[in-house]
């Protein structure tokens, strides 16, 4: 005789019922609140991660004038040199669109007389459609037209005044912040665990990120003197443009500096063979003294996890993505360090 089959069901109460659906409902809800809060969130993080990188620079005026004081020299001074920055680079993107606009049409010109391209050039009407094109470029550049550029210099101002206020707030209360946080620890010596091991943590992941901001600032400054001895357009801008590729490893600065060469190489070889010389030995220079020594100081992060950390950023958030990005991994490698058994 066949044994008879036994059914087993699986009773839900009503509360657990509730209770799913509820948990559904919440976790869409914070995802919904989350995906909103996106531009407010990345300010946050923003700040957060000014606020770690000037911190040491407070601290360190904070030894002679008082803190308050400390912060609003550092800031002001960080303000100062953005503006310098970006006046330095919007100048020198408009002389080069002004010297765009006279040179592009007088060369589609140019090819358009030529015997070898001319009657192509002509039936494109390339003379004509590179007219068109050049006068575009500021309008492009300021991200449209002058009612847009109003919008977006008024979302760009709003970021810039939101992530200056919260820095600024960090800065003045984020010890005492610090403090309340670990003091929440019931257990004392768990307290006490926390309290030593977040000063290293932090000195060692914003240590690796302000030696990683430092070589990118040095490979600016390189840059931008290659550039304008060799005579390259667009010095300023080419020159910062190495800079934020410098950040990421491997691949970043080959890409942030072929410009420089590029363009070098339409006045003269041979110059552009001189700058990438300098560029590879640069590069040698920086992974094998520069960079290990920042290591040694800080943290040895590794070139993949910094890869990996860079790109997701800058798929996310851009530039700014990808050293919020590497900031985070490098924290989190070094919490995962210090909690790992000696």
């Amino acid at each position: 005789m066949a044994e008879s089959t036994r059914i087993v069901g699986v009773r839900i109460s009503l509360r657990s019922a509730f209770l799913l659906v509820g948990a559904l409902a919440a976790s869409v809800l914070v995802l919904h609140v989350l995906a909103s809060s996106q531009r407010v969130i990345g300010w946050m993080l923003m700040a957060a991660a000014l606020a770690g990188l000037l911190h040491p620079l407070v601290v360190r005026l904070d030894r002679h004038i008082p803190r308050a004081l400390a912060v609003l020299v550092v800031v002001v001074g960080l303000l100062s040199s953005v503006g310098l920055a970006g006046y330095a680079l919007f100048g020198d993107i408009s002389r080069e669109t002004d010297r765009l606009e006279k040179i592009a049409p007088q060369r589609a010109r140019e090819i358009e007389r030529s015997d070898r391209f001319g009657e192509a050039a002509r039936e494109f009407e390339l003379a004509e459609r590179t007219k068109r094109f050049v006068k575009a470029i500021p309008e492009r550049l300021q991200g449209g037209t002058g009612a847009e550029a109003a919008r977006a210099a008024a979302t760009r101002g709003l970021a810039f005044l939101a992530t200056a206020v919260l820095t600024i707030f960090l800065l003045l209360q984020g010890r005492r912040m610090k403090d309340a946080a670990i003091r929440q620890i019931p257990d004392p010596d768990q307290r006490a665990r926390v309290a030593e091991i977040v000063p290293r943590v932090y000195h060692r992941s914003f240590g690796y990120a302000g030696g990683t901001i430092a070589l990118s600032v040095l490979t600016a400054a390189l840059s931008y003197s290659l550039a304008r001895a060799a005579g390259v357009p667009g010095p300023v801008a080419l020159a910062t443009w190495a800079a934020l590729w410098n950040v990421v490893p491997i691949l970043g600065f080959p890409i942030g500096v072929a410009p420089i060469v590029i363009l070098a190489a339409f006045g003269s070889p041979a110059t552009a063979l001189v700058l990438g010389g300098v560029f590879v030995a640069y590069e040698v220079m920086e992974g094998a003294w520069l960079r290990p020594r920042l290591e040694r100081r800080a943290m040895r992060l590794g070139r993949f996890l910094t890869v990996v950390a860079a790109f997701g950023g800058l798929e996310l958030y851009g530039i700014a993505g990808a050293l919020l990005a590497v900031l985070a991994v490098a924290g989190l490698v070094a919490l995962a360090d210090e909690l790992a058994p000696a």
